[in-house]
């Protein structure tokens, strides 16, 4: 499935589980070509995260989609002021750090994009906890470039 709708809950999670494949993937390939060993640590640690999103999208209840209850989560927007960067060999743990953080970003804001189009109150929840996960994931992203690369100085 490479195109989404609010079609179908299971369509939205179908989708989904592709999206945090795609992502496994991509990580593993940074894990495989990085250079530095507490770099290539770093992106299989996101491998297993993004492992950890496709399985709980696999055993997620749909039909209780509707009583899950959403945490709140601060988004420090660290990413906010940062440009995109592109993978290559020779990373640093900052640029890794930027590029984890700017992908999910991006996913956040797919996600939340799509949550108030669709009209199904399932589905509308479902983008909304997709969201809700990426924003977990860059928050715990963003806390360690804050600790680890702001705290530098």
């Amino acid at each position: 499935m490479t195109s989404v709708s609010c079609s179908s809950v299971d369509d939205v999670v179908n989708f989904a589980i592709n999206k945090e494949e795609k992502a496994m993937e991509f990580y593993q390939k940074c894990a495989d070509r990085a250079k530095n060993p507490g770099i290539k640590k770093f992106f299989l640690e996101m491998v297993t995260e993004e492992k950890r999103h496709r399985d709980m999208l696999k055993d997620l209840d749909v039909l209780g989609i509707s009583d899950v209850k959403l945490p709140q989560v601060e988004d420090l927007q660290i990413g906010d002021y940062l440009i995109d960067v592109e993978f290559y060999d020779d990373i640093t743990y900052q640029e890794a750090l930027t590029l984890a953080m700017k992908k999910e970003e991006k996913a956040h804001a797919f996600y939340s994009g799509w949550k108030n189009k669709c009209m199904h109150e399932k589905t509308s929840k479902l983008f909304e906890l997709l969201a809700m996960e990426e924003l977990k994931h860059k928050r715990t992203i963003e806390t360690m470039y804050d600790e680890e690369i702001l705290a530098w100085d």
